[in-house]
């Protein structure tokens, strides 16, 4: 099979499991939303952001190592993961100790009684992560997505069923438990043990190997991970616990099409480049921009059109004020996943520090942004993060002119046709919008978009759209 069937085909596999399980995910946050109040819900958000905190801390790149290094041997893989486990329960174990201090800096002041069953959950992520690494690496998506759904499946079940039981945001907790605690199951037993826990003697030449390449890229992962975490607690610290359940809640519906279709192919996207030879790069650089643009973009924009009429049909009177977040927010998913093709791109070509220089002017943009304009009011806030996020993506792009050449007119214009179908898709919406309400509005709203969407994409990007086409009828063919 040729590398860009393996890849589009991959990318199939990750992104329709990843929206299935998504699909039912966010009707089990709906019913969860009937059950937990927005304060509980803000409380248990600040608990998370801190364990996944503590567990970034502690991650120094060694798995994006085992993936952007395929020719990498076990001895590699053993030497991540001592290094990855031994540094994740260090870490876990100090914020399991330090836990009930913090929650007052957050006006959350009883979030750590949910502290013990996320550590858990993130010491069982800990012991899976290399595994999964090596599936990526080995491109085996399928697995992949497998090891990924079936825990987004058993989260969804665990905490809608206890929710209804009354544990109230001790459920959200559980489900996390149980989503880690399947991921585990499926890695452990998916991939052979020799293949990462083989023990070896751990060595200086093999450590320096390692942590030289996975250092750069740890503290770009971490710039990456608080710029789209730590808000939450600035939000909760600027306007208490029921604001952040509520931004946080249209965050993560807004994070959607980034998070289950951007990111998807964002991950399957590194071990790809990887293996291409360097004259190759940039030009599969820009038609996968090409590409994820057409796919995404749509989705993102669609749903900030939506957002009123979404709101108003699914949510009850509590969370209301999250319609015009939602829209703000929506942002996120035209930006985001640039970022993530252009950081797949520099690991592949060995450049974690430009990476690293990236994710953290995004981060301190983000939060002096928040700092500022986001203390006026929560819309602003809101506002911020779309901006800081844009601008990070317009600089990964100037980070590709300089390293390979690839002009930013040239980058750019590989997304503006998708942008540019748009707006007939959201004139469409608008449309709709003045003459129907309720569910029926909704469902007449998002058909209308498509079509849209879809007309002016063949109109506006023939060749692109073809090309998305004849990728997709490939990967599906046996």
């Amino acid at each position: 099979m040729s590398l860009v069937k393996q890849t589009v085909r991959g990318a199939l596999w990750t992104i329709t499991a990843g929206m299935g399980s998504r699909a039912i995910g966010l009707v089990g946050t709906l019913v969860l939303t009937h059950f937990i109040a927005p304060a509980d819900y803000g409380e248990v958000a600040v608990a998370a952001v801190l364990v996944l905190t503590a567990n970034q801390l502690s991650t120094v790149g060694l798995g994006q190592f085992i993936v952007s290094r395929p020719d990498a041997g076990r001895g590699a893989a053993f030497h991540a993961t001592t290094y990855h486990v031994s540094l994740g329960a260090l870490a876990l174990a100090l914020l399991y100790l330090a836990g009930g201090r913090l929650g007052p800096a957050f006006d959350a002041p009883t979030m750590a009684r949910y502290l013990p069953g996320l550590l858990l959950a993130a010491g069982m992520d800990r012991v899976s992560f290399v595994p999964e690494r090596i599936l990526v690496r080995d491109l085996r998506f399928g697995t992949v997505s497998a090891l990924r759904t079936g825990g987004d499946l058993a989260h969804t079940a665990v905490s809608v069923s206890l929710a209804v039981l009354g544990w109230g945001a001790a459920a959200i907790v559980a489900g996390n438990v149980a989503r880690s605690a399947v991921r585990l199951v499926v890695a452990l037993v998916a991939v052979e043990r020799r293949d990462w826990l083989l023990p070896c003697r751990l060595t200086l030449r093999q450590t320096r190997e390692l942590f030289s390449f996975g250092v750069p890229i740890a503290v770009a992962a971490l710039s990456a991970f608080a710029a789209r975490r730590w808000d939450n607690l600035l939000v909760s610290r600027f306007y208490g616990p029921g604001v952040t359940g509520m931004y946080n809640l249209a965050y993560n519906l807004a994070d959607v099409p980034a998070i289950h279709v951007g990111e998807q192919i964002g991950d399957v996207l590194l071990p790809s480049f990887a293996r291409l030879p360097q004259q190759r790069r940039p030009p599969a650089l820009l038609r996968s921009l090409t590409l994820l643009s057409l796919i995404v973009f749509p989705l993102a924009v669609g749903l900030g059109a939506v957002a009123p009429t979404l709101v108003a049909v699914v949510f009850d009177a509590r969370w209301q004020p999250i319609a015009p977040m939602l829209v703000l927010l929506s942002a996120l998913s035209i930006t985001r996943p640039v970022g993530w093709t252009i950081a797949s791109y520099l690991q592949a070509r060995q450049r974690p520090r430009a990476l690293m220089w990236l994710e953290l002017g995004k981060l301190l943009a983000l939060l002096g942004l928040l700092a500022s304009v986001g203390r006026v009011n929560t819309l602003w806030a809101c506002a911020a993060v779309g901006i800081a996020y844009g601008g990070h993506a317009v600089a990964a792009l100037l980070v590709v002119e300089r390293v390979d050449g690839v002009r930013l007119r040239r980058s750019l214009g590989t997304l503006i046709p998708a942008l540019g179908a748009c707006v007939p898709m959201v004139v469409a919406v608008f449309v709709v919008r003045a003459l129907a309400g309720g569910i029926l509005g909704l469902a007449l709203e998002i058909g209308a978009g498509a079509m849209g969407y879809v007309s002016s994409a063949l109109w506006l990007s023939p060749a692109s759209s073809r090309d998305l086409w004849a990728r997709l009828s490939e990967a599906l063919r046996k």
